[in-house]
This record gives C-alpha cells, structure tokens and sequence, in this order.
C-alpha cells in the first residue's frame, strides 16, 4: 500500500477537503487496525472522521520504542572548562529560553562570550534545541557551550551545527554547517590555507555546499582567490555556485573580470565634465557574448522588480561590477555629488541601485553614506530596489556600527519628525547593535518632540508603536535615567503610555542583564 492510499491519508484528505464538501468514509487497512476500524462506521460524519483520526495515530504510536545507541566507555565529557555564568545570570536565562523578553537573548549570550563565561549544564538542551530552530543565533551560542555543550551535541544529529570541527580531518567528514564553521574560521586567520582546504574537496562537494562554501572566501577576500574564482566560473555548472563567484569577483577592483566589465560599461555610461556635471546614460542595444561569459545575466529573475526592462538590468549589472573609482576619475568630482546627478534622472533607480551594488561588493562606506543621506535626508527616492539580494538591510549593514548610528544621527537631526519616517523607523529596528550615546539621546529627543506635538495615534504612529520594542533592544543603558522625562511628554490615558511601560521594562531587564555579569559567580 503506498503512503497515498494509507489509511492516515485518507483521514488527511478528508479534514482538508471537509465533510460537507465530500462525506467520509471509515478507510479499510491491514491486520488489527483493519478489524477496529469498521467499528467506527456507525457513527455520524464528524465524530467518525475524528475518532479515525485518534484510533490510526495511537495504533502507529502503540509499542514504539526508541533507538537504543551503544556507548562508548572513552567518549566522555572533558572536564576541563571555562567559568559558568553566575546563577542569576542563568535565572535570566532561563527567563529567555521559556520566550519572556527573548529578543535581548543575543545580548545575554554576547555579554557571556565577552566574559568568557559558559551556560550551566541544565539549560543546555533548551538552548541547542533553540540553535536548530534560530540558524540567526548559532555564531553567537556556540562560544558559550564549554566542552560539555559540545560533547552534548555530539550525541544528537539536531544538534550537529555545534559540534566543533578542529582538524583538516573532521574538514572532510563532518557535519555540513560544522564544516562551514571552520571554514569561516580557518579564513579569519589563514585565508590562503582556508581556500586550499576546500579546493581539497570542491569536486566532491554538493551545488548548494560549494555555493555556501564559496562564499566563505569574501571574509578577508583578495586578488590571491581571483584564480580559484575565475576556474569556477568558468567551469562550475550551477548557476548559484557561478552567482557567487561572479559576486566575489565583482568585489574586487583590480580582477580581470571588472576590468573587461568597465570597458563596456564606459561605452553606455559616462561622467561629463562641463561647467554642470551631468551622467550620460544609453542603455546596450544587445548584451555581448563575452559580458554572458563574465556572468551578467540576460534576463531579470521573476523576483525582481517587473518594472525594470532588460537593457536596463543589463546596465545595472555592469554599474555592479565596475570600480566605482571609474566615475571619480571621469568627473573629478565627488560621490555625493555624482550620486546627486542621480536625483532627476530618467534612469535613476537603475544609477542607484548599480553604484549601490558597487558600493556593497567593494565595502566602500563613503559611497553607502552618500546613498543613505539621499534616501534619509533628502528623500531623493523611495527605496524600492530591483535587487533582491540588495535590500536596504543588508546595504545599511554593509556600514560599520559607527557609520550607521552618525547616519541615523544626522538624520533625527535634521528633522525631529523623521522618527514616523518609515525608513528611518527601518533602520534603527534592524540597526542590530548596541546605539551609542548619540544616537540614543537622538531617538529619546525626537520621541519627546513628537509625544508634545500629539498624543493621539495617527497612521503614522501604529508603525513606530510597534518598533519601540525593538529600539529598547539597542538604546544605550545609560540613559535608563532619562526615560521618566520622556514619559512625563505623554499625557495621562494616552495610547502611548503602554508602549512606553513595555519599552521601559525591556531596558531594565537589559539592565539586570549586565548587573547579573557582574555578580560574583555564586555556583
């Protein structure tokens, strides 16, 4: 009998396509469930459907027993570890891990980290089981196992993302994501040696590991990979895999691939100097054989903004992948004035997303800061990119912590109101670091001015209602102080006064937090 006409199917289909839509009929099966069954018949639609339902699931779950692994005398834990956390700072712990203020987990496990310190034996199942669901929290909760977490893992495949992958040998045998971890970790410190570890393996390697393998190299990338890089796109038969390369490539200025890429691009796009700069844009008539062979694409996936025609995404890849240098040189002019030129474009959002793009593979934060001052500031346009992998996330993470607070700061700055902006509102909720002073203060005065401009809820303020939460993940402790003045802005019965207890509350747990590091370890 296969599964689709197993008895527990039939009870599928029958509750998702429904009884009144189709009556159910009591299935028939093998051996002592097949003579149970029929009982069931007499009863009226629903409650047979239901009783089919319990009587199948408890005849699979009847006699399981679970699998026995042998154990071996000579694995065992080793004893020797690093501190435990202090036992307060495991009750908070334990506060997180059962879902009360969870969404400052990541700081708990930073602090941890920082002190060196590890999480006592009994809440390590609870957290490994977390590290299999939240792929987001594994880098930070592997520092914080000690030897006994990672031995625990060790006995459980869900856990496999923490065991620790020490030698070249564990390299070719081990887990999938352990292998990616020392990978990650090998290239921190030993780049070239990271690259030959995984060219060791390359060919007996998936399509989707070899793309996630790749990509390891952007940490600490350099013309040294440019041989390696240029072999796989060349050779490697997967579009993901060949994605990635030609990304990787593109980060690199002086690769022969950007290189060759700007001859073409010079011929559609140029910086004139006369009296008032200005961009001259024609888009290619036909995309060449040999940008096909470097990896621009010739069409746009159906993902991507429908918007955009082909000649334009041809152009726009090729800004990706050109020095951005090109257009300092041409116009001997700076980039935010050339970003400028962008403002009243015909093909504005093509111009910004390519010299965005540029920006991100080449980590060149002058270029991102003009961008965002444009968007933030002058609102020049909406952001709206036709890149998938280019959200404003990961284009605003691109930028150091600094860079990104001063940003922000400058923009609350210059218009107290922009705290209802929803891209400023974006920002600052995924700004995912502890703000510094400055921007703290900032979003404190302009939450201040906005409650004494009105208590009332607008359209508007539902969206920055609901990011007050997360703002209280990354305000500055220092201005807990501060918080009573900021409530006294808003009047009594106000729709805020909640949300201003909720984010008051999240930062003294923030508090209690670091106090907890702080405590003498009691254990």
């Amino acid at each position: 009998m296969g599964w689709d006409d197993s008895p527990w199917q039939k009870v599928v289909s029958a509750a998702l396509i429904g009884t009144e839509r189709q009556p159910f009929t009591v299935p028939a099966a093998m051996g002592k469930l097949g003579q149970l069954l029929p009982h069931l018949s007499g009863q009226a639609t629903e409650p047979a459907l239901l009783l089919t339902a319990a009587t199948i699931s408890l005849h699979q779950r009847a006699g399981w027993q679970p699998r026995l692994y042998p154990v071996s005398s000579q694995d065992v834990c080793d004893r020797s570890d690093f501190p435990l956390c202090s036992a307060r700072a495991a009750r908070l712990l334990h506060q997180m891990l059962q879902g009360q203020y969870a969404e400052v987990l990541p700081e708990w496990l930073a602090i941890a980290t920082q002190k060196g310190q590890r999480v006592p034996g009994f809440y390590l199942p609870d957290l490994l089981d977390l590290g299999k669901q939240r792929r987001d929290l594994r880098i930070a909760i592997l520092p914080v196992l000690g030897q006994r977490g990672r031995w625990l893992a060790a006995q459980n495949l869900d856990w496999s993302y923490a065991i620790e992958v020490a030698t070249e040998q564990d390299w070719e045998t081990g887990h999938s994501i352990a292998r990616s971890l020392y990978l990650q970790n090998l290239r921190s410190h030993n780049p070239d040696h990271a690259r030959e570890v995984l060219q060791t393996t390359w060919n007996q390697e998936s399509a989707s590991d070899r793309a996630k393998f790749l990509a390891t190299l952007r940490t600490r990338l350099s013309m040294a990979d440019e041989p390696f890089l240029e072999a796989t796109l060349l050779g490697d038969r997967s579009k993901e895999v060949c994605r990635v390369a030609v990304d990787l490539l593109a980060s690199l200025p002086n690769s022969r691939l950007c290189q060759q890429v700007t001859e073409h691009t010079c011929r559609y796009l140029s910086v004139e100097r006369n009296k008032t700069p200005l961009l001259q844009v024609q888009l290619p008539d036909r995309l060449d054989d040999t940008l096909v062979a470097l990896g621009i694409e010739p069409k746009p996936s159906p993902s991507m903004d429908s918007k955009l025609g082909e000649k334009a995404w041809w152009l726009l890849q090729m800004i990706g992948a050109t020095p951005l240098s090109v257009w300092i040189d041409q116009g001997q002019i700076t980039p935010k004035q050339i970003l400028e030129l962008t403002t009243s474009h015909e093909w504005q959002s093509v111009l910004l997303d390519g010299f965005a793009l540029a920006a991100k593979r080449q980590n060149n934060p002058i270029w991102l800061e003009a961008i965002f001052e444009l968007w933030l500031i002058k609102q020049a346009s909406i952001r709206d990119a036709a890149l998938v992998d280019l959200s404003t996330e990961d284009l605003f993470n691109s930028l150091p912590p600094e860079h990104r607070d001063a940003l922000l700061v400058k923009a609350l700055q210059h218009s107290p109101d922009k705290i209802t902006d929803s891209l400023v509102i974006w920002l600052l909720r995924y700004n995912a670091h502890p703000w510094n002073l400055d921007l703290s203060r900032a979003v404190l005065e302009s939450l201040e001015h906005h409650f004494r401009q009105t208590n009332a809820l607008t359209n508007l303020d539902w969206e920055l209602r609901t990011a007050l939460k997360e703002f209280a993940r990354f305000v500055s402790i220092s201005i807990l102080s501060e918080i009573p003045t900021l409530q006294s802005s808003i009047t009594t019965g106000s729709a805020w006064a909640q949300s201003m207890e909720d984010f008051l509350d999240l930062l003294r747990f923030r508090q209690e937090i670091i106090q907890a590091f702080e405590t003498k370890n009691e254990n």
